[in-house]
């Protein structure tokens, strides 16, 4: 009986380790099949790669240094091309020099606008966007591009005083990387802007005589960047018609090209019995005024424009040989 018993538990024991055993080798042979796939994988993978050419090769080599030197030659080219609308740094000038140089060029700019008419509005405190160096001496780093700057905004107001601009009301200029308030740095490394913004009063004539210049100038490069344009006039042409409905006699400025209205004439002593009496000629021509007996009226071009521009006096930097390293090789990676 207890040997029956015996074998019983045995048996027992025996079937659930020999499970356990069994349970075990099945779940290892998985995890053996699955590592010796990987590794067959990883070693198809080696081999593969053994049988390639490693990167560079020398054709990939030669191909690259072609790529840099056509890429240098382009950048070259349109640096040159660009260069000369830019007079060079001076890079000998000293900060105290620099403030002379700042008053000479405000005082002798501020000459040329009393010889030719050109009218101030900011006077007595204009000093060409320079306020601050009246009294501070600027750092030495930043007096060659100020020097830079100070031309360029000097050789621009002279165009708009040849271009026959009438008045200038605002002009500021915005405080450049290394001034206080200025940005840290500037936005590109091909080319630095120092911004002027200038308000001024014109002809219609002048106005697209500055734009002209401005855009076409040969010594230095200006972008506008912002450009508003209003009519200070804000009637319309003068009526040539009396009260009866006839026509009123046309009495012009040659100058300014305005035309006499009703008020004017009736002061020279127009009536519509007599509407162009020598008496009322003489009158006239003592105002300026002439009797013109056209048949056609130029309404447009004769407008007095009140005209706002954010200029950017635009100075290009010479290529850094490793920027063009950087970018070729960028080019190379995405080739792999």
């Amino acid at each position: 009986m207890k040997a029956n018993v015996w074998l019983a538990v045995f048996g027992v024991i025996s079937f659930v380790v020999i499970a356990a055993v069994g349970f075990y080798a099945f779940s290892s042979y998985g995890a053996y099949q699955a590592a010796l796939v990987d590794w067959d994988s990883k070693v198809g993978t080696i081999e593969s790669l053994e049988r390639k050419v490693p990167y560079p090769n020398k054709a990939n080599e030669e191909s690259i240094k072609a790529e840099v030197a056509v890429y240098e030659k382009a950048v070259e080219g349109l640096f040159s091309s660009l260069d000369r609308f830019q007079p060079q740094l001076n890079a000998t000038l000293t900060n105290t020099e620099f403030q002379q140089l700042v008053k000479t060029k405000i005082q002798e700019f501020r000459q040329h606008a009393q010889t030719t008419n050109f009218d101030i509005e900011l006077l007595p405190d204009f000093q060409l966007g320079f306020d601050s160096y009246s009294i501070n001496l600027p750092t030495a780093d930043l007096v060659p591009i100020l020097d830079y700057e100070l031309a360029a905004i000097d050789h621009v107001l002279r165009l708009a005083v040849e271009c026959g601009i009438i008045s200038m009301t605002s002009f500021e200029r915005d405080p450049i990387p290394g001034e206080a308030g200025a940005p840290a740095s500037y936005d590109s490394k091909a080319a630095e802007k120092y911004p002027i913004r200038v308000r001024f009063t014109t002809s219609h004539e002048g106005f697209q005589k500055f734009i002209n210049a401005v855009a076409n100038d040969p010594d230095f490069f200006y972008l506008v960047r912002v450009l508003k344009v209003s009519n200070e006039s804000k009637e319309g042409a003068v009526k040539l018609a009396g009260t009866d409905g006839g026509d009123l006699p046309r009495y012009e400025n040659p100058e300014t090209k305005q035309v006499a209205d009703r008020a004017m004439l009736d002061g020279w002593g127009y009536t519509p019995e007599n509407p162009e009496t020598d008496e009322m000629k003489a009158s006239a021509k003592a105002e300026g005024f002439i009797y013109s007996n056209t048949d056609a009226r130029v309404l447009m071009g004769l407008e007095k424009l009140d005209v706002f521009m954010v200029i950017d006096i635009t100075r290009f930097l010479k290529p850094d040989p490793n920027a063009v390293e950087e970018k070729v090789e960028e080019k190379g990676k995405k080739k792999r």
